[in-house]
């Protein structure tokens, strides 16, 4: 079960509104993250970008999708929090205003069973994840920190399950992630591996 995200600006801004509307003084969602309250004033200026790109000016269009972008993180960083929060229970994670797709329903939907780690030279780290059916994008990401929902992950991207870090600090640990990002922008995510870099 995941939940949808839209990548169409019209879908967006209805998801936007729907998510702030359903997850205000819901008792499902008791301390929300900030980025609820940042959304719901996001979204009118988002609206304003919308109508004023389609003039075709450049520099509006460039602040549309700046603000696009910021939509995005935001509702990523709320639908995280339902997921969290509700624990796999779909009648609570559409009370949010998330939709939800069943695994079952999606056999493109990607994921992950396993992450291998491997150290190579100084400052170097190796992520390793089986090719994944239904995955086009493969997000290899790396933290300073133990994982927690305000840990910084630093991506980055290609099309294989395979990716070197280099510059990494030596005799410091590090947590690593793979992310697949299926045609629909589904998202599936490895375990994450901690190693002591050389």
């Amino acid at each position: 079960m995941s939940i949808v995200t839209y990548k169409k600006e019209r879908d967006l801004v209805t998801l936007g509104y729907r998510v702030t509307d359903k997850m205000e003084n819901n008792t499902v969602f008791p301390a929300p993250p900030a980025a609820l309250a940042d959304l719901k004033k996001a979204l009118p200026e988002f609206q304003i970008a919308l109508t004023n790109a389609k003039s075709r000016d450049k520099e509006m269009i460039a602040i549309k999708n700046k603000q696009k972008a910021n939509i995005l993180a935001l509702l990523e960083e709320l639908a995280n929090y339902v997921v969290l929060t509700c624990k796999g229970d779909k009648a609570f994670i559409l009370s949010s205003g998330f939709d939800v797709t069943e695994g079952q329903s999606n056999p493109t939907a990607p994921s992950i069973q396993a992450l291998e780690v491997e150290l190579g030279a100084a400052g170097e780290a190796t992520t390793r994840v089986k090719k994944t059916a239904g995955g086009v994008a493969y997000l290899h990401q790396y933290a300073t920190e133990a994982p927690g929902p305000n840990t910084v992950w630093i991506s980055e991207g290609n099309t294989t399950g395979i990716h070197k870090f280099t510059g990494l600090s030596s005799d410091k640990r590090y947590w690593f992630r793979v992310v697949v990002v299926g045609r629909k922008g589904q998202k599936a995510y490895s375990p994450v591996v901690s190693r002591s870099i050389q």
